[in-house]
């Protein structure tokens, strides 16, 4: 089993994370966006190391370690990139990720929400099936779910309307898998014509500068989302949103 661990000494935080799913892509983005220094560490292993399980006992990724007197440790990628947030905010920072508004608020949290217990769980079902005569039925439910991102974006480039926030954060990682991995195991395009503006925020987002940098080897756990564990250690240096996957299909 691979164990890649990097570090880059820099002094604020340290955001530990097991490979770079989609949920330790969300703090990787969110930490770039507000500018706040970091030190990275990756780690890939099962069973996950002692140092990793020293910090935090029940495993979780993304985990924030925070230097105060008793090393803090934030984890759960929404609260880490919250905690975040309310750090930035503390320190009078201009540009948080999250808006003041108490119903700004609670409309980034409700479409998080979406994310995470409802269209993630039917892109995942999609991609996973294996019975092809389920393939439409499961295609449209997917669809359905997403329309609530076509819906939001109605009002500008970023879920929120002109504001890139946490929002965005939290679902571009979905979004950025179900482009590439649903291409390559059920040759599935977003139709235009259903979703022109989620299609325009993914272009947005990639040409970002947090989301456009992130680190490639986070596509290799791209495949293994889509359950081929052969292919983990073959994604190392595609370029972010242009690039192709092995066929191992065959």
């Amino acid at each position: 089993m691979l164990q890649l661990v990097r570090t880059l000494l820099l002094p604020y935080n340290s955001l530990q994370c097991l490979e770079i799913l989609v949920y330790a892509q969300r703090t990787h983005i969110t930490l770039q966006e507000l500018g706040l220094p970091f030190d990275v560490t990756e780690v890939s292993g099962i069973p996950k190391p002692d140092w990793f399980l020293s910090i935090n006992p029940r495993g979780k990724v993304p985990t924030l370690r925070i230097p105060t007197s008793d090393y803090a440790v934030v984890y759960e990628s929404a609260i880490c990139n919250e905690f975040l947030c309310d750090y930035a905010q503390s320190i009078q920072q201009e540009h948080t990720l999250m808006p003041s508004d108490p119903f700004m608020r609670a409309k980034i949290r409700l479409l998080n929400d979406h994310c995470d217990n409802v269209f993630a769980k039917t892109q995942f079902t999609y991609l996973m099936n294996k019975e092809a005569d389920k393939d439409d039925e499961l295609c449209a439910e997917m669809e359905s779910e997403l329309s609530t991102y076509e819906e939001a974006l109605s009002k500008g480039p970023y879920l929120l309307g002109d504001d890139f926030s946490l929002a965005d954060i939290h679902v571009f990682p979905f979004i950025q898998r179900l482009v590439i991995t649903l291409k390559h195991y059920k040759d599935y395009e977003l139709p235009s014509d259903k979703f022109p503006k989620l299609l325009a925020w993914i272009d947005t987002c990639q040409r970002g500068l947090g989301v456009g940098s992130q680190p490639l080897v986070l596509l290799k756990d791209i495949v293994s989302y889509g359950g081929d564990q052969r292919d983990i250690l073959i994604l190392a240096r595609p370029h972010l949103g242009k690039f192709s996957l092995p066929d191992t299909r065959g």
